[in-house]
């Protein structure tokens, strides 16, 4: 949160774009805890993996990724995001998951976003105090 907060003020100091991806990965979670753990955080360095240096990846609870984009604007997180189901198709794959990419498509918030969406710091708040 505190890093979202300077990417805002930042962002909107410099009137500049940030957006915010959030993977939700419980529908892939299975009945075994610790693969269920590896599997997220095989996710987890593959997506750092696969992002600029700027970009910040986290771990929201045991099963969310979050991805804070800064100086990004709502087209580009939907490209990022385009490349990062990829990546986390692949994974899904090398476990022998047969889930499809589409259900770990990610939630995104955009600042500014001009379509009045929920801003990027509710957005957050809202889905990091969902239960696993």
């Amino acid at each position: 949160m505190d890093r979202v907060d300077i990417e805002l003020k930042r962002a909107q100091r410099y009137q500049i774009f940030v957006s915010l991806l959030v993977y939700d990965l419980s529908s892939v979670s299975s009945n075994n805890t610790d693969n269920n753990n590896s599997l997220t955080h095989k996710i987890l360095q593959a997506v750092v993996q696969a992002v600029r240096a700027i970009d910040n990846v986290s771990l929201l609870a045991s099963n969310k990724i979050a991805l804070l984009l800064p100086e990004t604007n709502r087209q580009g997180a939907e490209i990022a995001s385009k490349r990062i189901s990829s990546v986390v198709q692949t994974c899904l794959e090398s476990y022998g998951s047969q889930l499809n990419v589409e259900t770990v498509a990610p939630a995104m918030a955009s600042y500014p976003d001009a379509a009045g969406m929920k801003s990027i710091k509710d957005f957050l708040t809202d889905f990091s105090s969902q239960p696993n």
